[in-house]
């Protein structure tokens, strides 16, 4: 099945370049990046460098709502890691790597990250939506095709019955499933205990206090993401505001949900510049916004990853050890 979802999200990543490559001339693309304005990346990069910053915060945060004695600086080399590990990975293999690898390194139970992982998903998805939605609402004129409309209605919808569920829930059914007992079926029993675990890491991060601290900080990460678009629109001449930013952001990276090749190639790029299109964008500029802030979000955090597992080679002492359950 692996081989298959990788050779499909080959196809769609070919499939979307080969959209935008039928759409811009090579010289015009060429004229753009000529006149970019350069150090408008660097910009960028620095705001997306206190976003992740605050990422580290935030893992940092759930992981010690669920009872973890880490900090900041004890999570920065694995979250590095596996986001850099994410980038040149098919299946997003560096989420899997710091949910049941680089916990051993930090001492973390597995299910703890695991749980931490997940939450950390659906917070990123209602954040990033209602960034669109902001950012559609304080953009004058700029709006979405219905299908998109639609899409991002459902998405939202179900991400926030998920986090209801999640927050009324998940601590009863811990106590109800630590109430059964399946002494002579070890499989079952196991399952069960894993995910009484999970259920009960899911609680402690969805308490009202906690939920507040997340969104904040969830927040305070894509603008550092939107910064790092707003400065590649701002390298190309473009003098939208930055709500418009928070959209092209918003945009392209949901787009990074759908399969595709290891980097999130092609998606994010086909969504990145349809949506420069939206606000005017020649199609030579949308394409060079959107091979830019590609590679903006792409290079740093790899190189910055890469570093981060070259310096701590102990995140992968999992590895070493005897393999334990997800719940050891």
């Amino acid at each position: 099945m692996s081989w298959r979802r990788n050779l499909l999200g080959l196809a769609i990543s070919l499939a979307c370049l080969a959209f935008i490559v039928q759409r811009i001339d090579f010289h015009g693309l060429l004229h753009a990046l000529e006149t970019f304005c350069w150090p408008f990346l660097i910009y960028g990069v620095l705001a997306l460098a206190t976003g992740y910053a605050f990422r580290i915060l935030r893992w940092a945060v759930m992981l010690r709502c669920a009872g973890a004695s880490v900090g900041f600086s004890t999570c920065a080399a694995p979250f590095l890691g596996s986001i850099a590990l994410n980038n040149v990975l098919p299946l997003r293999l560096g989420d899997v790597v710091r949910a049941l690898v680089f916990p051993a390194a930090i001492g973390v139970r597995k299910v703890t990250a695991t749980s931490s992982l997940l939450m950390e998903r659906l917070a990123d998805l209602l954040t990033l939506l209602a960034c669109l939605a902001l950012g559609l609402a304080a953009s004058h004129g700029l709006q979405l095709p219905a299908w998109a409309v639609r899409l991002s209605a459902t998405l939202a919808i179900s991400a926030s019955v998920v986090l209801l569920l999640v927050f009324m829930f998940s601590g009863k059914l811990a106590h109800v499933l630590a109430g059964l007992a399946f002494d002579k079926h070890k499989l079952v029993a196991r399952i069960l205990g894993t995910t009484r675990e999970l259920l009960i890491g899911f609680d402690a991060m969805s308490r009202w206090p906690i939920l507040i601290v997340l969104f904040v900080l969830s927040m305070a990460v894509w603008a550092g993401e939107s910064g790092l678009f707003y400065c590649v629109l701002r390298g190309f001449g473009f003098t939208a505001d930055p709500a418009v930013s928070v959209v092209v952001m918003a945009i392209a990276t949901l787009a990074t949900l759908v399969p595709s090749s290891p980097g999130y190639v092609g998606p994010f790029h086909l969504a990145a510049f349809e949506a420069v299109s939206m606000l005017g964008g020649t199609p030579d500029q949308a394409a060079g916004i959107a091979v830019l802030s590609h590679l903006g979000v792409w290079l740093p955090t790899t190189l910055a990853g890469a570093i981060a597992i070259l310096f701590h080679p102990e995140l992968f002492q999992g590895l070493r050890n005897r393999i334990e359950p997800v719940a050891g």
